[in-house]
């Protein structure tokens, strides 16, 4: 019988587990295929969610098609399904064989331990594989270890210190509700907007959700700002005045009521600059003001994913997705710490791991003068339990190595020197400089002069003192501004005019987005917004933001710079992303309620109090399931048009399909082909991916194929069922005729068989007009063979022959030849005209 058996979130979890219980129990650990014995004891993983979420098909079949009507809806009992591989998975089998593997393990275990990552995600992950196991995961013999610091210690200290697994219950009810509310509001809503799209004739997939959906909106608004902008000319005065000690340059200080202004404070009319610089040359002044002032700027903090993926798409020109598997494929080799976080602090306990860290960063050459010069005494604010507290900032791994560096691929070790060096930075001392202002008075004039003195570069050696304040709006200028006294003279010596032009704002990339997502906070503007999104830490995780990016890409609403891909654009270019014509619609036909962060921000809160035990998530669920169908109400009511991709509806255009009887006609647009861009009608009960669905479809706009030109009434409402088109069709005879384009094949007591066969202008045979000698009812007509050995030549038939009769006449003359040709005598095969209408030919 087994003591404990532990259930960590991944394989590099479960060893580390079993590794620390080794140490604990003081034996050493039996690897086998799944898990590890140790002592008493078994260690067993899962690797990410092995269950998800049935799809609303799998509740209700008729939901395998997307249709206006279906909306909304949602389970009486939600159920889960084991998880399917994806296509690429490098061991297809692993779920349900390690599955096996976890059930056999943990059948005989007295107690089951939780050692799901600490959080929301990672309390489910294991509690809802117990449960769909047969395990109650808030039994009492059911166990929780709560840790992100997995090195030797802070491990065993938890493993030591678990706790019931009941007393985060709270937090597992929070996960689900989180895992059910996307569910309803992103499948009912990308299914509903789908259907619509697709009546209005645009054949795409409109998703919507809950982040990707205001994190879309960022981007297209951006895009709109950029395009929309007018820069704006503007300039600034400034002097070169000369004192006692040396020469320094001034900036005029423009008064609020100086002429030239625009509404924002700048002056346009260079005239007035002009002015302001002739009035003050070679005249005197005084020092109204000078002060000297010290300042200091600490060490940037550590990493976080976000940051990390801001930096590297700057610095290296990799993507939000290519950032995360990289931090990923150091983490895996021990070389960093957990990348999927939303921190950049450390744990006070971690400042006593320094010295081993950086005793392995000194074995990396391109390192060692850095460690020499650190300080392990230097103690910097990132050190800090309470901003640290799922997961601290991304630094190099206590067990890192200088060989295991020497494995990584390039760009896995330019990613790792930043990390390194960020880390490294904090054991190094402020930058310091002296911040120098001064204000000069001349001919009723105020100029203002700033310059700094570095007095120690401090921690910006580790960069190679490269100053990159990009968000430094306040820096001084480099000069130095001489040492003065109020009321010293000054000379103005010279002026001049700085031109200065407005710009846009720049577009996305994967990092700034990224960032924005983070600090959406920033792009609202109600206050109880803002610090609920500020309070959740923004939208989407650290572990998904990447992921959504790749999604809006996927789905054609984002889009890289055109020649990327070729290389003629820098690494900040390559990253860039632009909305596409499509993806502005989408942002244009939803609700601002369901792009806005709003809901991100109303969720958030609701969910920290279910977690907390102050909310009821049956309360949580009920409202949601309230918005959602409002939500859906609203869509059915209000017509929906994709710029670029809805299609004027052919007429026939919401009739009930004659093929089924079920589905309605929905107008498409032929995408490739000889016919691409042409428009028909097609049941949209059809499903690609079920055989049996209904495949009618009718082809208004379509023309002849290249080698038939169109014959005379192409295009006319056929005559006998008043709503198709007559087309010119070729039969397999290679006859021509016209037919009605609303014949269904599989159906034809549904649709339309009406034919007509126009007469081809044929040079007449003698006899053609007479009446037929065999029945004597029927008169003789030149006829032409379309194909084989007798193409193009001519005879007569009776035009009381039809192939379907037996009995019918068929009397056929072959003036040329003495006999008729094997196999055609009287058959009338290849004859041009049918004036009974009915169709003849099969297509």
């Amino acid at each position: 019988m087994t003591d404990f058996a532990y259930i960590a979130e991944k394989p590099s979890l479960g060893e580390k587990v079993a590794m620390a219980l080794g140490r604990i129990n003081g034996v050493t650990p039996q690897k086998n295929s799944g898990y590890y014995v140790v002592g008493k004891d078994v260690v067993t993983w899962v690797a990410g969610h092995f269950f998800e979420q049935w799809m609303p098909q799998e509740y209700d079949p008729s939901q395998a098609i997307w249709r206006v009507d279906n909306f909304p809806f949602w389970p009486d009992k939600w159920k889960l399904k084991p998880r399917q591989p994806k296509k690429g998975d490098r061991d297809p089998d692993f779920v349900p064989r390690q599955t096996a593997v976890i059930k056999s393990v943990i059948k005989s275990a007295k107690n089951l331990v939780n050692v799901g990552d600490p959080g929301r995600e990672g309390q489910l992950l294991i509690d809802e594989f117990l449960e769909e196991v047969g395990y109650d995961p808030f039994a009492k013999n059911v166990w929780r270890v709560w840790t992100d610091d997995l090195s030797d210690g802070p491990l065993e200290a938890a493993i030591k210190t678990r706790f019931p697994n009941a007393k985060k219950k709270n937090l597992y009810e929070a996960a689900v509700m989180r895992s059910r509310a996307d569910w309803v509001h992103g499948l009912n809503l990308t299914g509903l907007y789908s259907a619509l799209a697709r009546n209005a004739g645009a054949n795409l997939t409109i998703s919507v959700g809950r982040v990707q959906s205001p994190v879309l909106k960022l981007v297209v608004d951006r895009d709109r700002e950029i395009e929309n902008f007018k820069p704006v000319k503007h300039y600034l005065p400034n002097v070169l005045f000369a004192h006692a000690n040396g020469k320094f340059k001034a900036d005029w200080i423009i008064p609020d009521d100086a002429p030239g202004m625009n509404a924002n404070k700048q002056l346009v009319d260079k005239a007035v600059a002009d002015a302001v610089i002739a009035k003050v040359s070679g005249k005197t002044g005084k020092v109204e003001s000078y002060a000297v002032s010290k300042k200091n700027k600490a060490p940037p903090l550590p990493y976080s994913l976000a940051t990390l993926t801001k930096k590297c798409a700057s610095a290296l020109g990799l993507t939000a997705d290519d950032t995360l598997k990289v931090a990923q494929s150091l983490y895996d080799a021990k070389l960093t710490t957990y990348p999927r976080t939303e921190s950049e602090y450390l744990r006070a306990d971690q400042f006593l791991e320094a010295p081993m860290i950086m005793s392995g960063l000194a074995g990396v050459k391109e390192m060692s003068a850095l460690v020499r010069g650190a300080n392990l005494k230097i103690k910097t604010k990132v050190w800090d339990d309470s901003k640290s507290a799922e997961h601290s900032g991304i630094i190099p791994a206590k067990e890192f190595s200088a060989s295991g560096l020497s494995k990584v691929s390039p760009i896995e070790r330019a990613v790792f020197d930043l990390i390194a060096k960020q880390y490294i930075a904090n054991f190094y001392p402020d930058q310091t400089w002296d911040s120098l202002t001064a204000t000069i008075g001349v001919e009723g004039e105020k100029f203002k002069a700033t310059g700094r003195q570095v007095t120690s570069q401090g921690w910006r050696v580790v960069f190679g003192a490269v100053d990159d304040d990009e968000d430094d709006k306040d820096k001084e200028t480099e000069q130095n501004v001489p040492k003065m006294a109020k009321g010293d003279p000054v000379k103005a010596e010279s002026g001049d005019i700085t031109f200065k032009q407005t710009t846009p704002p720049a577009r996305f990339n994967d990092g700034t987005l990224v960032e924005a997502m983070t600090k959406i906070w920033l792009y609202v503007t109600e206050p109880e917004v803002k610090k609920r999104l500020n309070e959740s830490g923004g939208l989407g995780t650290a572990a998904t933001r990447g992921s959504m990016i790749k999604t809006l890409l996927a789905r054609g609403f984002l889009k890289r710079p055109g020649d990327a891909k070729k290389g003629k654009v820098s690494n900040k270019d390559a990253v860039a992303l632009i909305s596409t014509e499509t993806g502005r619609s989408l942002v244009d036909v939803l609700p601002p309620q369901i792009t806005s962060p709003g809901m991100t921000a109303l969720w958030e809160g609701q969910l920290s109090k279910i977690a907390d035990g102050q909310y009821a998530p049956e309360l949580f669920y009920e409202a949601l399931l309230k918005t959602v169908t409002k939500y859906c109400e609203r869509a059915k009511e209000t017509p929906l048009r994709i710029a670029g991709a809805t299609i004027e509806p052919l007429p026939g255009d919401g009739d009930k399909c004659p093929n089924c009887g079920k589905g309605t006609m929905r107008t498409r647009k032929i995408s490739k082909g000889d016919n691409k861009g042409k428009r028909f009608l097609s049941c949209d009960a059809y499903n690609k991916d079920d055989p049996n669905t209904c495949k009618h479809a009718v082809f208004p706009d379509s023309g002849p194929k290249k080698d038939v030109k169109p014959a005379e009434g192409h295009g006319r409402t056929c005559p006998k069922c008043g709503k198709g088109q007559l087309i010119t069709r070729k039969g397999k005879t290679g006859a021509i005729f016209l037919g009605c384009n609303n014949w269904v094949k599989d159906n034809k007591a549904l649709s339309c068989d009406y034919v007509e066969f126009p007469e081809e202008k044929i040079a007449a045979l003698p006899g053609d007009g007479e009446k037929c000698e065999k029945c004597g009812v029927g008169r003789m007509r030149t006829r032409k063979f379309f194909k084989g050995d007798q193409k193009g030549e001519r005879y007569l038939s009776c035009d009381g022959y039809n192939k379907d009769d037996p009995s019918s006449c068929r009397n056929a003359i072959f003036p040329d030849r003495k006999q008729a040709p094997a196999g055609k005598s009287g058959s009338g095969k290849g004859g041009a005209s049918n004036p009974s209408g009915k169709r003849k030919s099969s297509r």
